[in-house]
């Protein structure tokens, strides 16, 4: 950051009259605008490369410059709206084309107030320009590959059973606070989908989500990929340096799955990190100041793995600020019906297909013991489609790939949540029937008291009971 020298004791003959001096005598395009695109300080330069004066100028807009045609884009105003440095060529009205380039400037809230813009001719900087395209479509495929681009909406949570309604019910507690969050659960449990719950729903939902898999970064990869480099700082790295996973998650999240798998060394590192918030890029002395919300996620137990010596017991303690456990997939049988369903949707857009389960199918997904959580399930899902594919694309879906005999023995009605007398298991089977069938006719009553086969003020009485019931049972 550049200051003015306020030393004691020595008169400095500095003014702000030397500024605007320094200011106008400078040979580039640069100007200042307000968040809105109002001009308020620029110098000669500027006005002379749009054909008008530097009065006219400093009393303009942006949005209006455009308008009328005094230069082709304005960069400033998107640099409000994405809160990023900005880069690129625009035209004047002179038919003079400019490397142009606005830098945001935030308050301590985070919003953008005023927007430093500078330009030079692109025949002086088509060497600079090359580059500097070049580094952004780099950046646009980190961007990508780390799951900037994802579509959250289609990670939608399944939470049917009342153990992931209290989760769901943590989550949503938690999500609008910055506290570090640190995720349990087993391999294919759905700890990323919760993860970007967790983001989606906070105060920095409108930044970046970067998902990072330690496990599968390799080990001497690990260290560059989270902190970045500078250019040289060993041999192979790119002469351009590199923007490291923490930047990235700049005023956004960042997800580490998998954390148990962080070397010892870089556990220290990270801890530093989170303390200070701070990151150095690897053969850099300059300490970077970084704003990030962390979501850590492992299925091992990592209170044994502080106390056996292989995870340390500060950075621990740093990330078990408020943990969340993801129960297995097995220990939540209403949910697999729903995900079955929501997965088969998926495999059948994918697909083209329309292919349907039958209750016995799904009585057997319910009763399975999904070892591999969500991930093995949705896996057998689309497998069982492809087989499907090899007869019709129509009909029921085989049971033929459950051949463990163990499923039959177990208690299937218990699973379901179907307990009591035989009235009450009919009742809460007559009602989830019905509520299915007017969900899938789109909640028409008529409609669906004829697929019922009865009368449509049947189906109202039955309806007002079901409430009545639910009521009684709050």
């Amino acid at each position: 950051m550049t200051h003015i020298s306020k030393k004691t004791g020595i008169n400095n003959p500095f003014t702000e009259q030397h500024f605007l001096k320094i200011f106008e005598n400078l040979p580039d395009v640069v100007f200042v605008t307000d968040r809105y695109g109002n001009v308020l300080l620029s110098n000669s330069t500027t006005a002379v490369t749009m054909d008008m004066s530097l009065d006219q100028l400093l009393r303009s807009n942006l949005k209006d410059l455009v308008r009328e045609g005094y230069y082709n884009k304005s960069y400033a105003m998107e640099v409000v709206e994405k809160k990023c440095a900005i880069s690129g060529l625009l035209t004047t009205r002179l038919n003079l084309t400019q490397v142009s380039t606005s830098t945001p400037v935030f308050d301590e809230d985070g919003n953008v107030t005023l927007v430093i813009t500078t330009g030079r001719p692109k025949k002086l900087n088509d060497k600079y320009v090359f580059t500097e395209e070049r580094e952004f479509n780099n950046q646009r495929k980190r961007e990508v590959e780390y799951l900037r681009s994802y579509v959250l909406d289609t990670d939608s949570i399944v939470a049917e059973s009342m153990a992931m309604r209290k989760v769901l019910l943590k989550a949503h507690n938690v999500a609008q606070t910055d506290s570090t969050v640190l995720l349990y659960g087993e391999t294919g449990s759905g700890k990323e989908i919760l993860a970007k719950y967790l983001h989606r729903h906070s105060k920095r939902s409108s930044e970046a989500f970067i998902a990072v898999n330690c496990a599968n970064l390799p080990e001497h990869l690990v260290e560059s990929e989270l902190f970045g480099y500078d250019k040289g700082a060993f041999t192979g790295a790119s002469v351009h340096g590199k923007m490291g996973l923490f930047e990235a998650a700049h005023r956004g999240t960042l997800f580490l799955d998998e954390i148990a798998e962080l070397p010892l060394t870089l556990q220290s590192k990270l801890l530093r990190v989170l303390e200070n918030f701070e990151v150095r890029r690897l053969g850099s002395y300059v300490e970077k100041k970084i704003d990030f919300r962390l979501i850590a996620a492992t299925h091992k137990n990592l209170k044994k793995m502080m106390e056996e010596g292989s995870f340390r017991s500060d950075l621990y303690y740093r990330l078990d600020v408020i943990s969340i456990v993801i129960p297995p997939l097995r220990e939540r049988p209403e949910d697999v019906a729903a995900l079955s369903l929501k997965f088969l949707k998926e495999m059948n857009k994918k697909y083209g297909t329309r292919i349907e389960f039958d209750v016995d199918e799904l009585v057997l997904f319910q009763s399975y013991n999904w070892l591999g959580n969500v991930r093995e399930l949705r896996n057998a899902v689309e497998k069982k489609v492809i087989n499907s594919l090899q007869d019709e694309s129509f009909g029921a879906l085989s049971s033929d790939v459950f051949t463990d005999k163990t499923l039959f023995n177990q208690d299937i009605f218990g699973l379901l949540g179907l307990r009591g007398t035989l009235k009450e298991v009919m009742n809460k089977v007559e009602e989830q029937y019905i509520r299915k069938v007017l969900k899938a006719c789109g909640g028409r009553i008529g409609v669906t008291a004829d697929q019922l086969g009865i009368y449509r003020t049947v189906l109202y009485r039955k309806l007002k009971a079901f409430e009545k019931m639910k009521n009684s049972r709050n």
